[in-house]
């Protein structure tokens, strides 16, 4: 009789938020490796919340001139666009950043990824949301539209409302929040392997597949060029990579 021996088991927790698209870039290209390896690995993938700019009003603020602020000049954020669409092209994403109405606070955007998670179907609604903000803009900020995203899921509009302003729920996500930033994550996406190794960055697909294979801190690369932080926004992020060991 033939012994199958089970496949080890490497669990993600990707820190990033719904408004970076050096995250969503990240995402695809984490997809790509976890897809090369499915055969010899069992993966187990979370995203977690952090958010690059929580001073962002509920109702959202308008996207040209916010942007225009946080670069110092339009010419500085085509230049950024530029930059970070040619990257989106390479792994099938079509960025329309000049179509996004509002810059937003991602806080219910996190809460419902929280909610998705329980219920199976956080992976597929991250991809909804992040397509939702910079691929086919809507406007984010506005309640009716997630609901009109999670009637897709099967949600109601009232439950929708109610997770969204669920105290308890907001709550959760900011102390998750802090707690990635006490570990020192200052910039996303984050990559944090079976709780122990960390990845900065949305690296090439080859970095994780040699960290899958490996699971050892020298294997995993020094910097993190592709990357949105606090400081710096989305084209340089001054987060390194260290090996670190989650809480």
């Amino acid at each position: 009789m033939e012994i199958i021996q089970a496949k080890q088991k490497i669990k993600v927790d990707v820190v990033s938020d719904v408004a970076c698209p050096w995250c969503y870039i990240g995402k695809n290209r984490l997809e790509n490796a976890v897809n090369e390896l499915s055969d010899q690995f069992d993966f187990e993938i979370h995203f977690k919340p952090f958010q690059l700019d929580p001073t962002i009003p509920k109702e959202g603020t308008d996207r040209k001139t916010y942007f225009t602020n946080k670069f110092g000049s339009e010419d500085r954020v085509e230049e950024i666009f530029h930059r970070v669409e040619t990257a989106g092209e390479s792994v099938g994403i079509e960025f329309k950043f000049r179509e996004i109405p509002k810059a937003i606070n991602t806080l219910p955007l996190h809460v419902l990824l929280k909610v998705a998670e329980t219920e199976g179907f956080q992976k597929e609604l991250a991809k909804v949301l992040f397509e939702a903000y910079m691929v086919k803009p809507q406007d984010l900020s506005n309640p009716q539209t997630l609901v009109t995203i999670m009637k897709t899921f099967g949600w109601s509009e009232e439950k929708t409302l109610n997770n969204i302003n669920n105290n308890s729920y907001i709550l959760e996500v900011k102390n998750e929040i802090a707690h990635y930033q006490q570990l020192g994550v200052s910039g996303v996406p984050f990559f944090i392997i079976n709780d122990k190794f960390g990845i900065s960055g949305a690296q090439p697909s080859e970095t994780f597949i040699s960290a899958f294979k490996s699971l050892k801190t020298e294997d995993f690369p020094a910097q993190a060029p592709n990357a949105c932080s606090v400081e710096d926004g989305c084209s340089i992020s001054k987060a390194e990579f260290e090996g670190m060991k989650a809480d």
